[in-house]
């Protein structure tokens, strides 16, 4: 429940942080970079707390990378209207991450299936938030260029990953239990 709350809590800065990203200029707030920090810290932290606590869940295994693509995309958006980050790099992740969220639903829906988020996936996301970070703090442009042009060869690799797995997954339903 705890790791739950702690995804929620990332999604629920979003608003704040945008607000503060478009009225700060090029140099965000101690306030914004706060909260960036604070999302960034419960994203590494809601597995530990479901771990220890012994809380882990299917539920839990939708609602943290559904949160991670929630913040990712409202973040790149925004730095895209404020601070040039790359337009195409946010579409292909939204492209991503919308077909990953819709095979997802049906998997669960039809299935009762939940796929778990995989390493590849999870090193995208982490260069994806470098990325946009590298837009935030003033960091130099080769540096950012670097960590683009990687998060846009992971998206790529991640997408051909699931791509991959969802040729593999059962085709018969599987009896729906309890999240």
């Amino acid at each position: 429940m705890a790791a739950n709350l702690l995804s929620a809590l990332r999604v629920l800065l979003i608003p704040f942080v945008l607000q503060g990203l478009a009225s700060e200029g090029q140099t965000p707030s101690a306030t914004t970079l706060g909260l960036i920090l604070v999302m960034g810290l419960s994203d590494i932290v809601d597995g530990y707390v479901a771990r220890r606590w012994g809380q882990p869940s299917r539920v839990g295994q939708i609602i943290d990378p559904v949160a991670d693509k929630i913040v990712l995309a409202s973040v790149g958006v925004g730095l895209v209207l404020w601070r040039g980050f790359p337009l195409w790099l946010v579409l292909l992740l939204l492209l991503r991450d919308l077909v990953i969220l819709s095979v997802g639903l049906y998997l669960w829906r039809r299935r009762s299936l939940v796929i778990p988020a995989n390493r590849l996936g999870k090193y995208t996301t982490v260069c994806m938030g470098l990325s946009v970070l590298a837009y935030v703090f003033p960091v130099p442009p080769v540096m950012g260029q670097v960590l683009v042009y990687l998060a846009g060869l992971l998206i790529l690799a991640s997408s051909a990953g699931y791509w991959k797995l969802l040729r593999t997954t059962p085709t018969t339903p599987t009896q729906r239990s309890a999240p």
